[in-house]
């Protein structure tokens, strides 16, 4: 019974993927055989029940249920590689893939072509949809205009059965790093290494070679995708960056892109792996008011203004010629650029560069591109040992982490702690407890804040307040990691060192 409940729901897969146009009703045969091989399904003749309103997703889990356990460890280690590996028994390999994108874009336009292979991502289950849904979301007005918050729920757990498991497991030295374009099709290694049978990425080329574009598995927003170095090597903010920069914007024109800083605490967690980030997404930065602008004898056909913005931003508009020498410009001077007064110094006395840049680019039209450059300092101190220019101790119980790329522009990315943590703080304010676990020990100052600034918690208003509150945690996270503050001395400061660079 349990090969006739498979095979049904082979059948039911093979189906669905076909509404999905993931496959074909002439391929049906072939990767019914496929599937029967790696399930252990005897190729008997079956009635099939057929009538189902699984999503393709629910038909996977429901595959991997109806397995016995040794059924289970046989395809793999763990549920995420043995669905991973199902669903790639009817995947067609990344040649086919890059073939239909070139031919969608030919016949249609690119974005057509961007669509598709979005959508398949997520039909593949290669972008988790499901896990995603997961996240909260929501978006608060600010000082700095509106932010976009983020609690992050869609990393899956591990049951205890995949945590011994993973214990047995040794790490691997391939693939060097999650990033690295040997992740196409490999099975993962059951303990820090997701399984990745069904990722296609697309060649696509840039300003000197090509690179592989891929979307993100737990996108953060739409069309979160990354564009990766096929070479594993140290991420390097220079000329060639913003050079294949313009030659991305120019091939997909209608998406963002930017990057992490190369040095470590003001940007991402993988500093090891050349890579953009980019997406079809209009984020809170974009919105940003101009502070000031400078005139320029220099170039006097960029527009140059320094952003209302906690994180401190030059904004340049202009052609791709101007921008490039503006960047090496920007670049030259902030890398070298010390304020003790302002606890800016540029190198350690070991020669360690401390100054760092966040680009982000934006095509306006054919000739006209706005560039952004975050200046970024990451020294550390006694008094401020995770960065002076980094969330500071009071800010820890919302957001410890670095503030990357995607942050800084305004979309924060909180613990999924947080999740739990207010809905007990909730609890708390709604009620007036006094007892307090162990988890929200760290909140108890801010809930003291949150008693003395509203006269009243009730069951319609609790909800939209700490939402509230929580976005005016987080830009003060992003004004803790501004090298400029946003005062009258750090207005003075920034436009003394843009007049200067640019004059």
């Amino acid at each position: 019974m349990k090969h006739n409940k498979l095979a049904n729901l082979v059948e039911l897969l093979l189906i669905n993927s076909e509404k999905l146009h993931l496959t074909k009703s002439r391929d049906r045969i072939y990767f019914r055989n496929r599937l029967f091989i790696l399930l252990g399904i005897q190729l008997n003749e079956y009635q099939y029940d057929l009538v189902s309103n699984l999503h393709i997703f629910e038909i996977l889990e429901e595959i991997y249920d109806s397995l016995s356990e040794s059924q289970q460890e046989i395809i793999a280690a763990t549920k995420e590689q043995a669905i991973t590996r199902i669903i790639d028994q009817i995947l067609p390999p990344p040649s086919i893939v890059e073939c239909t994108f070139k031919t969608i874009k030919t016949n249609k336009s690119l974005k057509a072509a961007t669509d598709w292979y979005y959508q398949f991502s997520k039909l593949t289950d290669y972008i988790k949809v499901n896990a995603i849904a997961k996240n909260k979301k929501w978006v608060s007005s600010t000082a700095y205009g509106t932010l976009e918050i983020t609690i992050n729920l869609s990393k899956p757990e591990k049951d205890p059965k995949e945590i011994a498991k993973a214990k047995t497991l040794t790490n691997s030295s391939y693939p060097k790093c999650l990033l690295c374009i040997e992740n196409e099709g490999y099975e993962g290694n059951g303990n820090n290494h997701p399984a990745r049978h069904n990722h296609r990425m697309l060649k696509i080329p840039l300003a000197n070679k090509e690179y592989y574009f891929q979307y993100s598995p737990y996108l953060y927003y739409p069309e979160h995708s990354i564009i990766i170095n096929p070479i594993h090597c140290d991420m390097v903010v220079n000329s060639e960056m913003i050079n294949n920069f313009f030659a991305f914007v120019d091939y997909i024109p209608h998406y963002i892109i930017g990057s992490n800083t190369d040095i470590p605490i003001v940007g991402g967690s993988i500093l090891t792996h050349d890579h953009y980030q980019a997406g079809n997404h209009i984020f809170p930065i974009e919105k940003a008011k101009s502070k000031f602008t400078v005139s320029s004898d220099k170039y006097p056909n960029i527009q140059i203004s320094y952003l209302y913005w906690p994180l401190s931003t030059i904004k340049l508009i202009g052609n791709k010629a101007d921008l490039l020498n503006a960047f090496e410009l920007v670049k030259k001077h902030w890398y070298e650029y010390t304020n003790i007064d302002l606890d800016i110094i540029a190198y350690s006395s070991n020669n360690e560069r401390h100054n760092a840049i966040t680009p982000i680019l934006r095509k306006i039209d054919e000739n006209r591109y706005t560039l952004y450059l975050m200046l970024r300092n990451n020294r550390t101190t006694e008094q401020y040992p995770d960065g002076i220019f980094h969330p500071h101790a009071d800010l820890h119980h919302i957001k410890k982490e670095n503030i990357g790329l995607i942050e800084a522009m305004g979309l924060a990315i909180l613990p999924g702690r947080l999740d739990s943590e207010l809905a007990i703080i909730s609890n708390i304010l709604l009620h007036n407890k006094i007892e307090r676990p162990d988890n929200i020990i760290k909140h108890q100052s801010w809930i003291n804040e949150l008693k003395d600034k509203y006269l009243t918690f009730d069951n319609i208003n609790i909800n939209q307040i700490l939402q509230d509150e929580v976005s005016l945690k987080f830009a003060k996270v992003l004004d803790d990691s501004g090298v400029f503050k946003q005062d009258s001395i750090g207005d003075s400061e920034a436009h003394k060192l843009i007049n200067y660079i640019f004059n």
